[in-house]
């Protein structure tokens, strides 16, 4: 049986959820999906009872559910409204940002001395499919997988989750995403010192220049999140 929830925008952006979708984390990974796909936009309300009927669950899995999104970064509850999509504030995108480069910069440091030749042969492979990508969803992917090859073998698998979580939290406005990958051309010239940086084993060179590209990253969601 599959289930199909009803407040999607259009069937082509309709979104199948399989009946085995029956625990707090199953549904969590489909809502989380949800809304990185804007199937939720910023300011919606959650409403638990009716997405627990949608997905055929009971309201405790769903609850739980909203709160692990709470914890992400993703929802906010309120005693009166319930649950509603998280809008970013300017304060919001700083936050993130700041974390980011603590995170990420300190990944990257620890990731390159370690790295196999596998992986940096497989990030300069998607860094050159990542220049000639022809679509958002395919530059978005490309993309994230870039990153997570470099900081792959950093060694703290909590890090790396972190990194991912605070990374979503932008991600998810579908209008910032293809923003940022709208500048795809500039971030690959940044992309490309990261990876030479990475190749060389030059662990601090690699980490100064993701700051400085996490930072360009910043002001250019920062502009957009302003002329909202």
């Amino acid at each position: 049986m599959v289930y199909h929830y009803s407040n999607m925008k259009t069937a082509g952006e309709s979104k199948e959820l399989d009946s085995t979708v029956n625990t707090a984390d199953g549904v969590v990974a489909s809502l989380r999906e949800m809304i990185a796909s804007g199937q939720f936009e910023p300011g919606e309300r959650l409403v638990e009872r009716d997405l627990a009927g949608q997905f055929g669950v009971s309201r405790i899995p769903m609850r739980e559910a909203i709160q692990q999104l709470e914890r992400e970064g993703l929802v906010e509850i309120f005693r009166n409204r319930g649950a509603i999509v998280r809008m970013l504030s300017e304060a919001d995108v700083n936050e993130i940002y700041d974390l980011r480069v603590l995170l990420e910069g300190d990944a990257i440091y620890r990731s390159v001395k370690r790295m196999e030749e596998e992986t940096l042969a497989r990030a300069e492979l998607v860094h050159r499919l990542l220049g000639s990508a022809n679509s958002k969803a395919r530059q978005g992917e490309l993309n994230r997988e870039f990153h997570e090859l470099l900081y792959a073998h950093c060694g703290n698998e909590r890090q790396l989750k972190a990194i991912k979580e605070l990374r979503a939290q932008v991600e998810r406005y579908e209008r910032l995403q293809h923003t940022l990958l709208d500048d795809t051309p500039s971030f690959q010239v940044e992309h490309e010192a990261i990876l030479h940086a990475s190749i060389e084993r030059n662990a601090r060179a690699a980490r100064s220049l993701t700051v400085a590209h996490l930072d360009s990253a910043r002001r250019i969601v920062t502009r957009r999140v302003l002329a909202e």
